[in-house]
C-alpha cells in the first residue's frame, strides 16, 4: 500500500479518548463517521463486516471481508494486516469490541460509528442518492452537507442516562447549592431545610446508592429526600443504608411498573467521603436522632461506644490482579463510601498492576525487572478475567455487556472511589519484588507496608481478603 492510501485513510478517522481515571490517550481507538466513510476510497482499506450473512445478503458491501461477531476469536487470522481495517456491525456496538481486540493486536483498526445501519440512513438522507449505492459499496457522495459528520458521530457518554430527570433539576440543584452556602457539610444550625429529588432510574449497583449518599451529605438536618430507582437490589439496600447511617426511612414502595420510591428524612449527620467512619448509632433503624438524643454521639464521633478502637472502617486486600474480581472490591468500596465509612483498598503482588499506568514510563529497571514488566498487563484496559477470558475477547465482552446494561466501567468505578476518599495502598515490597516503581503508578496512590495493613485493619469490622 502506497504511503498516500495510508495517510489518506488515516485522515478519514477521528480518534475518541475515553479513559475517565486520567487525561491519556494510551486506550483510544480509531473512529470514523458515516459521512467520511462514504467518501473513503474503499480499496485502500480492508472492510470487515461482523453482521450475520443473511444481513449480508441483503444488503452488503463489495469486498468486505464477512467474519460474524460469533467467529471472530477462531478466524481472526483471516483478517489481513498489510492496510488499515475498518470494522463495522449493524449498529456499532460489538465493532467497537473487535476494533479494540485487533488494535491490541497491532492492526490499524478503524471502527465505523453506528455501524452500517447509521451508514445506509447518511446514505438515505443524501439528495439523488442511487439505491444500488449500498449494495455496490461505492457510494461517493458529490457533496457533503457541513456538520453532517458531527451530526451522526454521537458520542458514547452523551448516551449516558441522566442521573436526575430534567424536570427536577433545577429544584435538586438549587437545594445542593443553598445547602453549600452553609458549610462543606451543610449541618450548620439553623439552615433552612429542602426537599429535594433524585432520579436513580437505570443506575446500576452501587450507582442508586451512592447517588442518594452525594446529594444528602450537603444538605442540612431535616433535608426530605424522595428517589425513584429501577434496580431490584435498591429496595434492600436503600433500607439497610438508612439504618447503618442512622436516618429516617419515611416511606418505600414499589409501583405496578416497578419503580421502586423511596422517602428520607436527613436526622444525622453524614461525615465527608474519607472521614474517619463513626460507629454505627445504636437507635433503632427510623428513629429521628438529634443532638439531645444520647444515640446522637457515635455520629459525631470517630469511637465506638462499645469500647476498643474498632470502628466501621472497610479494608480489602486486592491480591488478584482479574478484572471480574477487581470489578467487585471496587463496587463494594463504593457503596462502603457512600455509607460514610473509611474504606482502605491495599493491592499487593499481581493486585498491583491494577494501579500501573496504561502507557510506558521511563525509568531504571534491572533485567528481571523489565521481564517482569513485559510479561505482565500494564493497566486496567489489559486485565483478564479469572474465568472465560479467551485471550482477553472475554473481558472485552465484559465491558461490552457492562456498558449496555449502564454499569459504571471498572475506570470509572476507581475515579469515584477516589474522588469519595477511598484510599489505595500499593505494597512497597511487593512492588521492589515485582520490579514496578512508583512513577508508573496513577496518580493518587500511596506506598505502605504490612503496618499500613494492620492499622486499617485493626479500626475496621471486615477485611476482606480478594
Amino acid at each position: 500500500m502506497s504511503h498516500e492510501h495510508m495517510r489518506g485513510a488515516s485522515d478519514m478517522t477521528d480518534k475518541c479518548i475515553d479513559s475517565p481515571l486520567a487525561d491519556d490517550d494510551g486506550d483510544a481507538i480509531k473512529r470514523i463517521t458515516p459521512a467520511r466513510f462514504a467518501e473513503l476510497d474503499k480499496s485502500t482499506v480492508t472492510l470487515l463486516d461482523l453482521r450475520e450473512p443473511d444481513e449480508v445478503l441483503v444488503h452488503g458491501l463489495d469486498g468486505a471481508i464477512n467474519i460474524p461477531f460469533n467467529q471472530i476469536g477462531t478466524r481472526l487470522s483471516q483478517v489481513p494486516n498489510d492496510k488499515p481495517v475498518v470494522v463495522f456491525c449493524r449498529v456499532g456496538d460489538w465493532s467497537e469490541q473487535v476494533t479494540e481486540i485487533l488494535a491490541d493486536r497491532g492492526y490499524d483498526a478503524i471502527n465505523l460509528d453506528g455501524g452500517f445501519q447509521a451508514y445506509r440512513e447518511y446514505l438515505a438522507s443524501l439528495p439523488q442518492q442511487r439505491e444500488n449505492d449500498v449494495d455496490d459499496g461505492d457510494a461517493r457522495p458529490e457533496k457533503q452537507t457541513k456538520g453532517s459528520a458531527a451530526t451522526l458521530s454521537i458520542p458514547a457518554a452523551a448516551q449516558q442516562i441522566s442521573l436526575r430527570g430534567p424536570e427536577h433539576e433545577s429544584k435538586s440543584t438549587g437545594a445542593a447549592d443553598s445547602a453549600a452556602s452553609h458549610g462543606s457539610n451543610g449541618d450548620t444550625d439553623g439552615a433552612q431545610p429542602h426537599a429535594v429529588f433524585v432520579d436513580a432510574k437505570g443506575l446500576k449497583c452501587p450507582g442508586p446508592i451512592v447517588k442518594v449518599a452525594d446529594t444528602l451529605r450537603p444538605l442540612p438536618i431535616g433535608t426530605r429526600l424522595a428517589a425513584e430507582a429501577t434496580e431490584d437490589a435498591f429496595l434492600s439496600d436503600i433500607a439497610v443504608w438508612c439504618e447503618r447511617t442512622g436516618n429516617h426511612l419515611v416511606s418505600l414502595e414499589r409501583d405496578e411498573n416497578g419503580v421502586i420510591h423511596v422517602v428520607i428524612d436527613k436526622t444525622a449527620h453524614m461525615p465527608a467521603p474519607g472521614a474517619p467512619a463513626a460507629a454505627c448509632p445504636s437507635s433503632p433503624a427510623g428513629r429521628t436522632v438529634s443532638a439531645e438524643t444520647p444515640a446522637a454521639a457515635p455520629q459525631q464521633t470517630g469511637f465506638n461506644p462499645d469500647g476498643g478502637d474498632v470502628r466501621h472502617d472497610k479494608t480489602f486486600v486486592v491480591f488478584s490482579g482479574d478484572l471480574d474480581k477487581t470489578i467487585a472490591v471496587f463496587i463494594m468500596a463504593n457503596g462502603a463510601a457512600a455509607m460514610g465509612r473509611k474504606v482502605t483498598i491495599f493491592f499487593t503482588f499481581w493486585g498491583l498492576n491494577i494501579l500501573r499506568k496504561p502507557k510506558r514510563v521511563r525509568v531504571r529497571k534491572t533485567l528481571i525487572e523489565r521481564m517482569f514488566g513485559m510479561m505482565m498487563p500494564r493497566g486496567t484496559r489489559k486485565l483478564g478475567l479469572s474465568r472465560m477470558n479467551m485471550g482477553g475477547i472475554g473481558a472485552k465482552m465484559i465491558r461490552w455487556i457492562m456498558k449496555s446494561k449502564n454499569v459504571e466501567s471498572l475506570e470509572s468505578l476507581m475515579k469515584q472511589a477516589t474522588d469519595h476518599g477511598v484510599r489505595l495502598v500499593a505494597c512497597q515490597m511487593s512492588m521492589d519484588i515485582m520490579g514496578i516503581h512508583q512513577e508508573e503508578l496513577i496518580d493518587g496512590v500511596e506506598l505502605g507496608g504490612v503496618s499500613t495493613f494492620l492499622g486499617s485493619g485493626e479500626t475496621s469490622d471486615m477485611s476482606l481478603f480478594v
